[in-house]
């Protein structure tokens, strides 16, 4: 399913929401390694991603095949500036849960891509009956992801306190959401 949304590019192309798919495994490889070199706000660093885009391919096949697992991306004039992941637990008493991380790419921040992506997915969860709840962690200094879940609905459920050291000696807490679709 591939939606068009409101968030546009500088040449005022619109924002597509799709699916990705195994073909863009590159583009999504080279995407993701230029997110963990211009955010503070993900846990991994870039020297600690490892996957190479044939490992990428593979890795959006399983999402593919998964009935409640996907892929979200956001593509301007063709370009990857946005992506969202789930996962799902299979042990059987928290198999409706699931779990997600989202990014977008620096100047695209702030612009919609977030929302749209996150209301893509939310729409994707209601289509999956035995999904009934969505969690996820988010940086404590990540104001603008926390006023975007908020908005949303998601609900603070618990802090991990001082969960996260970066670099240049600050410390954060984990924050962990929750939504009921």
């Amino acid at each position: 399913m591939t939606v068009t949304n409101s968030a546009t590019s500088p040449t005022k192309s619109p924002v597509i929401i799709r699916e990705g798919k195994i073909s863009d495994g590159k583009a999504l490889n080279a995407y993701i390694r230029t997110i963990f070199e211009t955010t503070d706000h993900l846990i991994t660093r870039p020297s600690e991603f490892k996957m190479g885009a044939w490992r990428q391919r593979r890795w959006i096949a399983q999402k593919l095949m998964d009935p409640v697992e996907t892929c979200l991306v956001a593509l301007a004039d063709g370009e990857i500036v946005g992506m969202l992941d789930n996962w799902t637990d299979k042990r059987g008493r928290v198999t409706h849960a699931t779990c997600f991380s989202m990014s977008v790419k620096k100047g695209w921040r702030c612009k919609g891509v977030g929302a749209d992506l996150l209301g893509h997915f939310i729409q994707w969860v209601k289509a999956h009956k035995r999904l009934t709840r969505i969690e996820l962690h988010v940086h404590s200094d990540n104001k603008h992801a926390l006023a975007l879940y908020k908005k949303v609905g998601f609900e603070l459920e618990g802090t991990r306190k001082k969960a996260v050291f970066y670099e240049d000696g600050r410390v954060v807490d984990d924050h962990i959401m929750a939504f009921w679709p």
